[in-house]
């Protein structure tokens, strides 16, 4: 039988509002906005690579039955595939160097973050690689929150600002420099949290998080 999570669904209007720190008080998840949005702009971009323009009809098929998992949360079935359908491991091996399999090293790499083994969950994120503006700067910070799941402080703050500027958009960039931030004041480097909260406030006005940016700046005061 295949195992599933075991806590309540992450879902990203719950996790949106939530504490600035959340990251890093949550061990066995990681940012539940990157997870939704990846789910979703991620599922719109296979449909327009596999079948706006399909390449390979079987990988095809199978990218969208473990897709399917993936979302319904049977992420080792998602993983492995169920016997009869592949899952994403060997979408990977068996398409190599096509769109779906590049798609699939994203998915796997969220299968193992839900399923507590960040070190290969980091082995299938860096396999990543993609130059869109959401997609690509999400699977780097969600990679990101990996490295602070495992205590890589420095790893993790130097990915998220890297994310932060490729991205460059109110979707992205402001809830990398909040992990940022969360991350900083984790290691004690309130100035450096301030900043970057400062800089949600004045470069971001209108994201979400720019409503609660003066809470933030007051708690690293």
């Amino acid at each position: 039988m295949s195992k599933k999570q075991t806590e309540t669904p992450i879902l990203a209007d719950e996790v949106i509002g939530k504490s600035e720190a959340f990251v890093l008080k949550y061990k066995n998840v990681i940012t539940g906005a990157i997870l939704a949005i990846i789910i979703i702009v991620g599922g719109y971009m296979a449909y327009n690579n596999f079948i706006v323009k399909p390449k390979n009809a079987e990988a095809n098929k199978a990218i969208f039955y473990a897709e399917h998992l993936f979302i319904d949360g049977d992420f080792e079935q998602a993983l492995n595939g169920d016997g009869v359908n592949a899952g994403f491991i060997k979408i990977i091996d068996d398409h190599s160097g096509t769109p779906a399999a590049n798609i699939a090293k994203a998915y796997a790499g969220l299968c193992y973050v839900q399923l507590g083994d960040f070190d290969n969950a980091i082995k299938y994120l860096e396999d990543y690689s993609g130059n869109d503006r959401v997609i690509a700067p999400k699977v780097k910070a969600a990679l990101a929150n990996c490295h602070a799941q495992k205590e890589n402080w420095n790893k993790a703050i130097d990915l998220l600002l890297d994310a932060a500027d490729e991205a460059e958009n109110v979707a992205v960039t402001p809830e990398c420099w909040r992990d940022a931030a969360a991350i900083y004041e984790k290691i004690g480097k309130k100035d450096e949290a301030r900043k970057l909260y400062e800089r949600i406030k004045n470069e971001y006005p209108d994201s979400h998080l720019a409503m609660d940016a003066d809470k933030m700046i007051n708690s690293v005061k």
